[in-house]
């Protein structure tokens, strides 16, 4: 009886970290699969054959799994349409022990044999899977050993002033012999105007409005992978961005440390500075503060645009600060064209506290919270009339004594969101709160 041969299926992975060299006529790319279908092809008796379809990465990092090919590749095998991987070497496929892993575990729901070509690994061994483990750890090291020196490296270049890549801010270009960055003189112009019209005007989005006005564009540049960026108009988060940028004045930042840098600055050092106190004073809270807790943070949505209003705070003489809401999506327009336009914090909140008390009030509210909170009450009886009025009978002085965690409990607890127009205010109320509320007043 003559045995039938099975076939085996063989996929070639190939990976170079950088696209350098991949438009030579023959290049890593070219050189892995040649040594992976020659591995195939002295396996023919077994059945192995190359599939014609290439698994090439250029230009990838083998630290993540982010990579076109991989993802191709992963997808075929979950397709049922390859039986091996075969790789050059194994930090190929993967530098991360952790990612290794993850793939591994998907070559094994799958029956799928993984080949290296310049290691003996055989993954149907235990002695085989040990080797591949330790080999991964010290291609895991590898990574990091390298990472540490291009870090150190990139450090002890900025001290020195140096410009460690990145796409050039609008205003310069970067030499490519040189690789320092060189003024644009066109640019340059728009980049002072920017600076000398916040100074003069307070505000980043009127800058922006005024450029725009103008008919002034952000500069267009296309990357090495030919997509274009920018030719778009200024917004207020770009030209804080321009503002906040050290190489205006001749530095080069490194994490929260600026150095002096080789290339030469467009903003002289005064104008620097008093954009850096005017952006101080008008910034007086950071990112982690903007996020502070607020009672109303979330539920207040605007009447006209129906997007959400968020709180922001402005400080007056004296050093008094002020809370109001602005309609989110009209903050972000060059021109506002919401009617709503700021409203006061403290009296949203004083309106509410009286809305709550009046809804209280309202028999209908009181006969629909006193029958659903029946079944809350712990010692089996029914809230009376009386006990649902007192708990909320001097709610202004509750809320007057309460932390603004309770507070922002508090609100989240009864209401479910809060619509503003330029007239009026309207309000949806949770019931089930309500209950909670009361439930935990009796209980005190």
């Amino acid at each position: 009886m003559t045995e039938i041969q099975t076939q085996v299926r063989c996929a070639v992975y190939t990976r170079k970290s950088t696209d350098e060299g991949l438009d030579m006529q023959f290049n890593s790319l070219d050189a892995q699969p040649e040594a992976g279908e020659a591995f195939i092809a002295s396996q023919k008796a077994k059945g192995w054959v190359c599939l014609p379809d290439r698994y090439d990465d250029g230009g990838f990092s083998g630290g993540n799994t982010n990579r076109p090919a991989l993802t191709r590749l992963r997808q075929d095998i979950a397709d049922g349409k390859i039986d091996a991987v075969v790789v050059y070497k194994l930090d190929r496929l993967s530098r991360s022990l952790l990612d290794f892993a993850g793939l591994l575990t998907l070559f094994d729901k799958h029956n799928i044999a993984f080949v290296s070509v310049t290691q003996d690994i055989n993954t149907s061994s235990s002695s085989g899977r040990m080797m591949l483990n330790i080999l991964m750890t010290f291609a895991q090291f590898e990574r990091e050993v390298i990472t540490e020196r291009i870090r150190d490296k990139v450090a002890a270049a900025k001290k020195k002033g140096m410009r460690c890549g990145g796409p050039p801010p609008m205003g310069y270009t970067s030499n490519p012999v040189t690789k320092k960055l060189e003024i644009v003189p066109e640019e340059a112009e728009i980049v002072k105007r920017i600076f000398e019209s916040y100074l003069r005007l307070g505000s980043a989005r009127d800058v922006a409005a005024e450029l725009d006005a103008d008919g002034l564009k952000i500069r267009t540049r296309v990357s090495r992978k030919g997509k274009t960026h920018g030719g778009t108009t200024f917004t207020g988060a770009y030209i804080y961005q321009m503002l906040a940028n050290p190489t205006y004045v001749g530095l080069v930042k490194h994490y929260d440390k600026t150095y002096p840098g080789e290339h030469e600055g467009i903003i002289d050092r005064k104008a620097w500075d008093a954009a850096q106190a005017l952006l101080k004073t008008n910034l007086v809270h950071n990112g982690r503060q903007c996020k502070r807790l607020t009672p109303l943070r979330g539920l207040v949505k605007c009447g006209c645009c129906g997007g959400p209003m968020m709180e922001n705070f402005t400080k007056k003489a004296r050093g008094k600060q002020y809370r109001y809401f602005i309609c989110e999506h009209d903050a972000k327009r060059l021109r506002s064209t919401c009617p709503l336009k700021r409203v006061p914090a403290g009296e949203l909140e004083s309106l509410l506290l009286n809305e709550i008390g009046t809804m209280l009030a309202k028999p209908e509210i009181l006969a629909g919270v006193l029958h659903s909170a029946a079944e809350l009450d712990e010692n089996g009886k029914r809230l009376k009339l009386k006990q649902v009025q007192a708990a909320f009978a001097d709610l202004v002085k509750v809320w007057n004594v309460m932390f603004l965690v309770e507070r922002y409990k508090f609100l989240r607890t009864i209401i479910a969101g809060i619509t503003v127009f330029p007239d009026k205010v309207t309000i949806e109320y949770n019931t089930q709160g309500l209950e909670l509320v009361i439930a935990e007043t009796e209980v005190k």
